[in-house]
């Protein structure tokens, strides 16, 4: 009796289920250009300066470089003109890479 519930709530899901929509695929600019780290780029989306717009930490496969660019539009349209290295002490803050 149990197996026949579970049938039928499995196939009751499956003829209910909707398949997933997927957004366009687009590529990420900084002051007009596209943003090419290589390969293996790592992005995260945080507000990273507190001004409430989401902004973009990169990490770079190569050097182990990371990248802050700052969001200088609104979260819904993000605006990035430019970046910079991230830097602890006057020194660039790297991860191990290679």
């Amino acid at each position: 009796m149990r197996f026949l519930l579970i049938v039928a709530l499995v196939a009751a899901g499956l003829c209910f289920a909707q398949p997933p929509g997927y957004q366009p695929f687009y590529y990420q600019e900084c002051a007009g250009n596209r943003i090419d780290v290589g390969y293996y780029g790592a992005p995260c989306i945080v507000d990273w300066d507190g001004d409430g717009n989401k902004d973009m930490i990169l990490g770079i496969y190569s050097y182990g470089n990371i990248r802050f660019y700052s969001n200088d539009n609104t979260n819904d349209s993000p605006v990035f003109n430019s970046y910079t290295n991230l830097k602890a002490d006057g020194t660039a803050i790297t991860l191990p890479y290679g």
